[in-house]
């Protein structure tokens, strides 16, 4: 068993404080453990797990540990006997027989007898077979159109669905004819009781332009072209949705109140309800519908609203209670992520849990009545597992966890014991069994570190509200000396909580600034994950806005509390961190002294869609929007010293913003900047040795401007 981490573990001297030794990267902290899973009678847990010896990128292996935390090996569980295939999920009981398909075959199974008979067998695919509640008769899915197969043998054609170029075609007799529209694509599913067919048509997106990506370092010897996405405010697809009723045919459609998209209908487990989420075109609605198939009726019965975009972390979330009495969802209907439930006829919603914080990760423990789910009740910094009565009622604190991207857990079988992956801000996540922690994944040398745990601060902005940062700050600290400020990415991202950074380079290299006399601070300005809806949507129609000016004011109390030199502040980032420090270097010039932007944003209007529409808008309708916050627009307002860092196979942001940026900087005859492009790299960089080229330059850009080498 390796041994487990108590304290600092020695090695041969501190871990060396330098750009190459930072850099190394999953050499030195690996990869955390995942994929928890624990046996099926509770006593082992398995896993996959890539612990580092120093020497590269480790790779993911196949780990079990018994329930008590000891035993860790190599090794992967015992394959468990998998459950009868009649009970799959996919199939349909009535009564002592369940049908399901098995090679584009009608299989029947009867649980008195038990035989199993082939019911069905053709040339071609069927599928989703269905008993008719209250009838021996069974429907299926073939050839895009429903069938149905008697009790006495016979195979009837049910509906006509056709593309709109067949709309001609002789019809069917006695089909229920649905006729898709031009360029659109259909899709067909069968309610579980077998009463109605849902048919899906989803509008072919238009010919649109994709943007292009060269790559020059290729092995044919000439430069090449990755496609990657149409820029935004192109044409988007678009849902419409008919319900049939099987057994008469008639249809229904089911109308969005604007133009939007339908999700995958989630069925009620008595089979008579489905609900599904719809979301509109413009981000600004969702809709949760319910259908009743024995009415073939469909309507809204919650729906929410954000006069930006909705979001947050659970968006999307839809599921039943046991008894099919009520749907649960998340809604932001008071400002954070919380559980609520609904009866499928729409009445009686109910907030299960509601308050400023933010709920994720719900799960239901269906054998113990209860909801599984994670919690920031104690604090946006801070996680916790927690469960809640499905009825609703008080909240249960079952293990703590941490916010971190690794964190994870299993339940036991019986629902008494968590198998939990979380973090420390100074240390990376660990797999932890009844509070023990089981593995230690990085190596001796870097666990000798001067790691700290960076102090949480709160950073009063210039409309009163208090912003979450990290702290670095030199134990030596002396008032006039310099200042850096990181900005993450994402935009929609948090880093400020307790827990291991996503960050975790910029988390070394930020040791590395206070041992050379800098203070650091590492906000989770507006826009950020985790502190609700006005949070998430304060950059609606202004990226560039007050994400900017938190990071102004940081500056300023930086200045003010502890004595930085207002002369001395640099700035950077990476991707949305680049976009910021873009926009501070250029709309805010005498800031910041220096500032480095990697992989930035220069123009929105170059961006995707799905990131850029719901905070924007789009180019055509929202232009000023996309005026004040695109840098190209601000680039004359340069004073100070800007590196732009970039690699040129970036299929996210691409290589041709960066490169725009330059042209106006020679253009506008501007001295006092650098771009160094990384030939290989894509937005995130994979080599070791780009990551130490990069963030030399940035040491070497801070040192020469408002460090120990700067020009007094």
């Amino acid at each position: 068993m390796l041994p487990l981490l108590v304290g600092v573990l020695t090695s041969s001297g501190p871990f060396p404080l330098t750009v190459e030794s930072i850099m190394r990267g999953p050499a030195l902290v690996g990869h955390a453990p995942r994929r928890l899973q624990w046996s099926a009678d509770g006593t082992q847990i398995g896993f996959t797990w890539a612990k580092t010896d120093g020497s590269k990128d480790p790779a993911y292996k196949s780990y079990v540990v018994k329930a008590d935390g000891s035993g860790l090996a190599e090794g992967a569980l015992p394959r468990e006997t998998p459950p009868n295939r009649n009970a799959w999920d996919g199939g349909s009981k009535s009564g002592s027989k369940t049908i399901y398909e098995e090679g584009g075959d009608l299989w029947v199974y009867d649980s008195i007898s038990k035989e199993t008979k082939r019911t069905l067998e053709t040339p071609e695919r069927e599928r989703e077979p269905r008993f008719v509640s209250g009838s021996s008769d069974i429907v299926f899915i073939r050839s895009d159109n429903v069938w149905k197969l008697t009790s006495d043998g016979k195979t009837v054609q049910l509906t006509d669905i056709r593309l709109d170029s067949s709309k001609d075609d002789p019809t069917v007799p006695g089909a229920a004819k649905v006729v898709a529209p031009p360029n659109f694509r259909k899709s067909l599913s069968l309610s579980p009781d077998g009463r109605v067919a849902i048919v899906a048509m989803q509008e072919n997106q238009k010919e649109d332009r994709q943007s292009m990506v060269p790559t020059y370092v290729t092995s044919s010897g000439y430069s090449e072209l990755i496609p990657t996405y149409p820029k935004v405010g192109g044409p988007q697809t678009e849902t419409k949705i008919k319900t049939i009723d099987l057994a008469n045919g008639a249809s229904a459609d089911l109308d969005f109140p604007k133009r939007g998209r339908m999700g995958q209908f989630r069925w009620s487990p008595d089979g008579k309800f489905g609900v599904a989420w719809a979301f509109s075109e413009d981000s600004e609605d969702g809709w949760l519908y319910s259908l009743e198939t024995a009415k073939n009726s469909a309507k809204i019965i919650w729906t929410e609203h954000n006069d930006a975009w909705i979001g947050g972390p659970g968006r999307g979330l839809l599921g039943w209670l046991p008894d099919s009495s009520r749907v649960y969802f998340s809604s932001e209907n008071k400002g954070f992520a919380n559980l609520m439930t609904v009866e499928p006829s729409g009445d009686n919603p109910k907030n299960l849990i509601g308050g400023a914080f933010e709920v994720s990760e719900v799960q239901l423990d269906e054998p113990r009545n209860r909801f599984i789910f994670v919690s920031s009740e104690k604090g946006p910094s801070f996680r916790e597992i927690c469960s809640v009565p499905l009825e609703g009622g008080p909240r249960t604190k079952l293990a703590d966890y941490s916010a971190d991207e690794d964190a994870e857990f299993a339940m036991s079988p019986d629902g008494k014991e968590f198998a939990i992956v979380r973090s420390s801000s100074n240390r990376p996540a660990e797999l932890f069994i009844r509070g023990k922690q089981v593995t230690v994944t990085p190596t001796e040398e870097w666990l000798a570190g001067p790691w700290i745990d960076p102090p949480i601060v709160m950073v009063p902005a210039r409309d009163g509200t208090p912003v979450p940062a990290r702290m670095y700050k030199p134990k030596r600290w002396k008032k006039g000396g310099p200042a850096v400020i990181f900005v993450h990415g994402a935009g929609y991202l948090q880093n400020v909580y307790s827990g291991w950074s996503h960050y975790y380079r910029e988390y070394m290299f930020h040791h590395l600034l206070m041992e050379k006399g800098y203070m650091v601070l590492d906000m989770d300005y507006r826009g950020s994950a985790g502190y609700g809806s006005a949070w998430r949507t304060a950059i609606y129609r202004h990226m560039g806005g007050t994400d900017l000016t938190d990071h102004v004011d940081g500056a300023a109390w930086l200045v003010k509390e502890h004595g930085v030199d207002a002369k001395r502040l640099g700035i950077y980032g990476g991707s949305y961190g680049g976009f910021i420090t873009f926009m501070a270097m250029f709309t805010t010039p005498d800031v910041f002294a220096a500032g480095a932007a990697l992989r930035p944003v220069a123009d929105w209007t170059n961006y995707n869609h799905g990131y850029t529409a719901p905070i924007l808008n789009t180019p055509s309708e929202d232009k000023i929007a996309y005026e004040r916050s695109s840098p190209i627009n601000f680039v004359s307002g340069l004073k100070g010293a800007l590196l732009i860092c970039h690699g040129m196979v970036d299929v996210n942001v691409q290589f041709q913003d960066s490169v725009r940026v330059v042209q106006k900087l020679i253009e506008l005859g501007k001295t006092n900047w650098w771009v160094a492009p990384y030939p290989v790299e894509d937005h995130a960089f994979t080599r070791p040795e780009s990551w130490t080229d990069e963030y030399r330059r940035i040491l070497e850009l801070f040192e020469n401007t408002i460090g120990s080498n700067r020009k007094k």
